[in-house]
């Protein structure tokens, strides 16, 4: 098959496709980590050639470093990822209210409009963001590779968030593997549908050579086992909520 990223791109948009469908009380959470999750695409560049070497369509990634199938992958990654624990436990986004802290400030965000309640949830989701592209590109610069960089700055990022944030802890955890889970679930039947893709488009493995589940490198299911802890904590404490039992569904 000439563009497997575009199927897999495709597959991976299946389960966050039914999950939209069966939870409404779902979508405002899938749409925010979609879109917070674009910035990632750009890292393109960083995997392609040295991780592996799908086409891409239109030459893009040659072109400018990234393709449209990096843009539906992320967007079904972050889709089922985000929202794996909740729909498994029957969990839901409902506000969380922080501590008050002694020196509040409540002036602040009157006298800066760009601190106002809709503001800050994306600052603190951009400095999220910029938080892990610093934390890969530095592990990156000491050498690490690039996939491993990556899986290693979303656990370090959520950690800490996680350190602010105990109640996400379990959340964390179990929403990481589910969402490896689910990850493994969909490379297997790309496996079966393009035979051979992994042994002919994937690189071999730095720090897992020859190391497979059922298969799938094991680098693979880090990656999914990593996005999913990220993607279960990191919105719950950009835009303030946690997770309650789940009521009865709306839009």
């Amino acid at each position: 098959m000439t563009h497997e990223f575009l199927l897999l791109s495709l597959l991976f948009l299946l389960p966050g496709g039914v999950i939209w469908l069966a939870r409404p009380d779902l979508r405002s959470l899938m749409k925010r980590v979609a879109l917070a999750s674009l910035p990632f695409a750009a890292t393109e560049r960083l995997f392609y050639p040295r991780y592996w070497t799908p086409r891409f369509l239109f030459d893009l990634a040659d072109r400018i470093g990234f393709g449209i199938e990096d843009v539906l992958f992320l967007v079904g990654l972050s889709a089922f990822s985000s929202t794996a624990y909740a729909v498994v436990f029957r969990r839901a986004p409902v506000p969380w209210a922080a501590p008050v802290a002694p020196r509040a400030r409540p002036w602040l965000g009157a006298a800066r409009p760009w601190l106002g309640a809709a503001a800050r949830p994306w600052l603190r989701a951009a400095a999220g963001i910029a938080l892990v592209l610093a934390a890969a590109g530095a592990l990156l610069v000491a050498g690490v590779p690039v996939l491993y960089a990556s899986v290693a700055a979303m656990i370090a990022v959520t950690a800490a968030l996680v350190g602010a944030r105990r109640d996400l802890l379990v959340p964390g955890l179990l929403g990481a593997l589910l969402s490896a889970t689910v990850y493994l679930c969909l490379c297997l039947v790309f496996a079966a549908l393009v035979p051979g893709v992994f042994e002919r488009t994937w690189r071999p493995s730095v720090l897992l050579p020859g190391k497979a589940l059922l298969g799938v490198p094991l680098d693979e299911v880090l990656y999914g086992l990593g996005a999913g802890l990220a993607a279960t904590v990191f919105p719950a404490w950009a835009f303030g909520f946690r997770y309650g039992h789940a009521g009865s569904a709306g839009d």
